[in-house]
């Protein structure tokens, strides 16, 4: 009797250690990717993977690569929810430590408490910032999974110790418009709006195909990623398909956004990238 009781004993402690070890499985994802002043920010962010699922997150690292030709130069913008004192435990100051050419170590250190409790709602861990290099290119944002070394690593925090939680889903970002929505809210009124060719080499031709509802006054502008005008020129539409060259001989390599105004109305918007040699 008392062997039979020491085995569903065990069997209790077993089945215990599982259901714990079930809980702390975490996803891992790039999130809010944004473009300013010369800057890409964008969030990591992590979460339980099971619904209704909770652990304490300890030690994270959390590596991934990018595509250097896109982006670079990857600094902390800001730290976000597990960072410093949270859920009456203390994370020391993120960090980048171990991080080189094309290769990103973002580092959380829980210095006390029990760690922040992460369910299944994705948790904001920090924001990076990397200066835009070619925003025609895409960023390529890749975790380094298991079989990578050094891979990606999220702490659980128990009573007794520290251990590893079970990484379930990397979720990677390729993002090759990362930086190319319109900086207006006014709506669109027309269609019928291409520019070709589309990238452009150096000084070639660009033409302008434009549909007009009516006839008005317009001016084409260009703008580069921050919202800076770096081209205008006045034109007269006529109603019906205009043709319209675009004098783009001054506009240095980069994606720009090319737009038909009428006053302070936005009636087109159309993507435009610009190569020189």
């Amino acid at each position: 009797m008392k062997i039979l009781k020491t085995f569903i004993v065990a069997l209790v402690l077993t089945a215990s250690a599982n259901m714990a070890t079930a809980q702390a499985k975490y996803d891992v994802r790039f999130n809010n990717v944004n473009c300013t002043n010369g800057k890409v920010l964008v969030d990591i962010e992590v979460k339980a993977t099971e619904l209704n699922s909770t652990f304490n997150l300890s030690e994270q690292n959390y590596r991934f690569t990018f595509n250097k030709e896109a982006i670079a130069n990857p600094t902390i913008s800001k730290e976000l929810k597990i960072s410093g004192t949270v859920s009456n435990s203390l994370y020391s100051s993120h960090n980048l430590r171990g991080s080189k050419a094309n290769v990103v170590s973002y580092n959380v250190e829980l210095a006390g408490g029990e760690g922040y409790e992460v369910n299944d709602d994705w948790v904001g861990v920090g924001r990076l910032a990397f200066d835009m290099v070619d925003a025609s290119r895409c960023m390529d944002l890749e975790w380094n999974t298991l079989d990578k070394f050094p891979s990606t690593f999220v702490g659980k925090a128990t009573s007794g110790s520290r251990i590893g939680a079970e990484a379930t889903n990397f979720n990677n970002l390729n993002d090759c418009d990362f930086c190319s929505n319109t900086t207006t809210t006014e709506p669109i009124t027309e269609a019928g709006f291409d520019v070709f060719p589309n990238p452009a080499m150096d000084n070639e031709p660009v033409t302008l195909t434009y549909f007009a509802k009516v006839a008005r006054a317009a001016t084409l502008v260009v703008t580069d990623i921050t919202g800076r005008t770096v081209a205008s020129q006045n034109v007269a539409l006529g109603e019906g398909a205009n043709t319209v060259s675009l004098k783009h001989q001054d506009i240095q390599t980069g994606t720009y956004m090319v737009q038909v105004r009428h006053g302070n109305e936005v009636l087109a918007t159309k993507k435009f990238v610009k190569f020189n040699r």
